[in-house]
């Protein structure tokens, strides 16, 4: 294919749009459905504990400064907004803690940016007389998790992690266009103006991972993107057409500017095996509060704990000379700066010498570890000096980008080094029945047993439900804090 040429290239974004109004719930697997379930409970159980997170308050309150009461649902929360506030409030509450599931491949965090769009477009929908169902809402999730890491295929996954693009955000504002479109039940040529005024709006830096808040909200602008590119395209308002295709100011082209892999960017990847690969069930459920792509250490350093207990007993880890850290290279672009203090929860949950340093202290990389009131542990810090880390070409190979090798050294010459291809949940995948117990841990933190239930019985019986407004009381209610 000549992609100079906009006009006779493959035209990937018409299809797309017709596979995404064409597919009907009967066309999809029933095990991608129930997948598809289980990953909406778990971007619940990471809204409700990231609602009242300090930086998550923060943002509802300034957002709450400025703008006018609404008819839209916002997790954890009595007050209403209009749909885009809700979306980025939502989002921002899903992607709070580094909690919610990521896409390996093509870096992602897919509830984050779909379910914020789909909750305002439900209320959005009821404000107009008109009910959406479970079934359809179920459906337009599908089209959602299919469509972001796609898109993020066509431009090389996670190598736009390594030139410094937040790819989430990225990838995301055409996933939730094409996502809340289903929903809408627009045609073809409202899609594609859907898609191309939702493209036209993403971005995002990962200089944002370094400090302050704003990290927690870009998956949400993603969210916001698509969502008003949809309400706009269902009022009739025309966006860009080909938008995948189009050489020059083409969504493809613009963001691989830089890219140094060939050909620069694949549109071809944005259908390739549409209705026969399902990344619904390929994107992965986290079971650590911290950046997926070091997952990977965490548990090999676990297996090193577990092998060792006397090397790394607490009184042991002063004995600890030096830590080397080998990482994928998006990984290591993204993880593995050199940590100083002072350093915010943002910073500790991204930085791969840190995460480790409190694997080692803590024996676990959960919310509480990245409190304002233990960041600044000597004994913590003592470990992040040690350490170094580097890219290994080991782990560029396909979905070994989480991966790790430590070598460890201690004082009286003893040293360990082993290696980890992959985190849990890759191969085989995190199962439902695990998704279901991190809900009810997660949730029973946040809100009561009864509502706890009712949510979980709503979602996982989500193909019955009648009406999807139902939720908003649900979901609405205040939540207790989390973090403090």
């Amino acid at each position: 294919m000549h992609i100079g040429d906009g006009d006779n290239a493959e035209p990937v974004t018409e299809q797309l749009c017709d596979w995404t109004h064409e597919l009907r719930i009967e066309n999809v697997p029933k095990e991608v459905l129930e997948r598809a379930k289980h990953l909406i409970l778990d971007g619940i159980a990471c809204g409700l504990i990231g609602s009242h997170v300090p930086w998550s308050e923060h943002l509802a309150k300034a957002i709450g400064a400025f703008e006018p009461p609404g008819s839209c649902t916002v997790i954890g929360y009595k007050e209403r907004f209009g749909p885009l506030a809700a979306a980025i409030l939502n989002g921002s509450f899903i992607q709070a803690t580094e909690l919610d599931d990521y896409h390996s491949a093509a870096p992602l965090h897919s509830a984050s940016v779909l379910l914020p769009a789909l909750f305002a477009a439900v209320d959005n929908m009821k404000a107009r007389d008109v009910k959406i169902s479970g079934a359809d809402f179920l459906l337009a999730a599908v089209v959602g998790f299919e469509t972001g890491p796609r898109v993020g295929n066509a431009l090389h996954g996670a190598n736009m992690l390594s030139m410094g693009w937040h790819s989430g955000p990225i990838f995301g504002s055409p996933a939730a266009a094409a996502a809340t479109s289903k929903l809408f039940d627009l045609r073809p040529r409202e899609i594609e103006s859907a898609l191309g005024l939702a493209c036209t709006q993403a971005g995002g830096l990962m200089a944002a991972q370094y400090e302050g808040m704003v990290k927690r909200v870009q998956h949400a602008f993603a969210s916001r993107n698509g969502l008003f590119g949809a309400m706009l395209a269902r009022e009739g308002y025309v966006g860009m057409k080909k938008i995948f295709e189009r050489p020059y100011g083409g969504f493809l082209s613009m963001f691989s500017k830089g890219c140094e892999r060939a050909p620069q960017y694949k549109p071809q990847e944005v259908v390739k095996d549409l209705g026969s690969l399902w990344h619904t069930n390929i994107i992965r459920v986290k079971l650590h509060a911290c950046v997926g792509g070091c997952h990977g250490q965490i548990e090999l350093l676990a297996s090193m704990q577990a092998a060792h207990p006397e090397r790394f007993a607490t009184d042991s880890l002063k004995d600890i000379t030096s830590i080397k850290v080998s990482l994928s290279e998006p990984v290591f672009a993204h993880c593995g700066w050199k940590t100083t203090r002072p350093l915010d929860a943002t910073g500790g949950q991204m930085s791969a010498a840190y995460i480790g340093a409190v694997q080692l202290v803590d024996r676990q990389v959960l919310l509480s570890q990245f409190a304002a009131s233990v960041l600044d542990r000597e004994e913590v810090w003592d470990l992040v000096a040690k350490t170094e880390c580097e890219h290994s070409v080991e782990f560029d190979k396909p979905h070994h980008a989480c991966g790790a090798r430590i070598q460890i050294q201690f004082s009286d010459g003893f040293s360990i080094e082993d290696a980890l291809a992959m985190p849990k949940g890759f191969d085989p995948p995190v199962e439902d029945a695990d998704i279901v117990e991190k809900w009810r841990k997660l949730a029973s933190t946040v809100i009561d047993r009864e509502r706890a239930q009712a949510i979980e019985d709503f979602i996982l019986g989500i193909d019955q439900i009648e009406d999807m407004s139902a939720l908003s009381d649900l979901l609405g209610k205040i939540a207790r804090k989390a973090l403090d």
